[in-house]
């Protein structure tokens, strides 16, 4: 596993390897595993989640926060995921600067009460968020709560990262050909904080920006699998991917987003 991840390192970059396809730009994120506590539910936690907007408006400071929520997940073992993202290294190191020094007072002036609703304390992972195809939609098309399919994956000895990239930017193009949207592919390699026992080498998230454009995929499978097929994408693609997970199912939801 180590070995591929410093392969990843080494070769990914911020990168449109098309003209005409999405920026294959490099985030940070970071997910805490939770479960609820007795008596609380998801209404509970967004209510304790609103505050820390108004924190990191008035502190301008870019993060969001997206809560996943188990739909179709073959061996859940938290009621919900807290996922955060920051457009860089540099984001998340002053976010979370301001959140250890200044939130805590901040809290206190504005008389928030500790926070209780979940336990969150049997895991926590900062990831690398590679973004590797985008077939965006406007944002007044886009669904408050979107399908996202999450799968577990391990990198062939000899996989290069650079090669994959260029697979999926290929994909993106002939997605737009055959006349797909809505649709987005990232790849996500552990960074910091991996307490668990991991037989993965990367995340690889599938996420739709509404209903319609996951119906319009299912749909049409067997025709866009015969193009991939064709194309020979899914030959070369085994090459560097040795295997994945069958895919959980989650609902994200974006609580804030004060990117710039």
């Amino acid at each position: 596993m180590f070995k591929s991840l410093i392969t990843i390192t080494l070769a990914l970059g911020s990168i449109s390897v098309f003209s005409d396809t999405s920026e294959q730009y490099i985030h940070r994120s970071e997910f805490f595993f939770c479960n609820f506590n007795d008596g609380k539910d998801y209404n509970d936690l967004l209510e304790e989640q609103a505050p820390y907007e108004d924190f990191l408006m008035e502190n301008e400071l870019q993060y969001n926060r997206i809560n996943l929520l188990p739909i179709w997940d073959n061996d859940a073992e938290y009621d919900y995921i807290m996922w955060g993202n920051w457009p860089s290294g540099q984001d998340q190191y002053t976010e979370w600067g301001a959140y250890m020094n200044e939130y805590p007072k901040w809290a206190e002036e504005n008389d928030l009460p500790p926070q209780n609703v979940g336990d969150c304390e049997k895991g926590a992972l900062s990831m690398r968020f590679h973004s590797l195809l985008r077939l965006r939609v406007p944002m007044d098309e886009r669904d408050e709560r979107m399908f996202t399919d999450w799968r577990r994956c391990k990198l062939t000895d000899d996989a290069n990262i650079a090669d994959l990239k260029a697979l999926y930017a290929k994909q993106e193009k002939l997605a737009k050909d055959f006349g797909l949207s809505g649709y987005g592919v990232s790849m996500f390699t552990p960074y910091r904080g991996n307490q668990m026992e991991t037989d993965w080498d990367f995340l690889l998230m599938t996420h739709w920006y509404n209903t319609d454009s996951r119906v319009d995929l299912i749909s049409s499978f067997r025709g866009w699998r015969d193009v991939l097929l064709d194309s020979g994408i899914m030959d070369e693609r085994s090459k560097h991917i040795e295997s994945c997970s069958e895919a959980d199912t989650y609902q994200a939801h974006m609580i804030y987003n004060t990117h710039k």
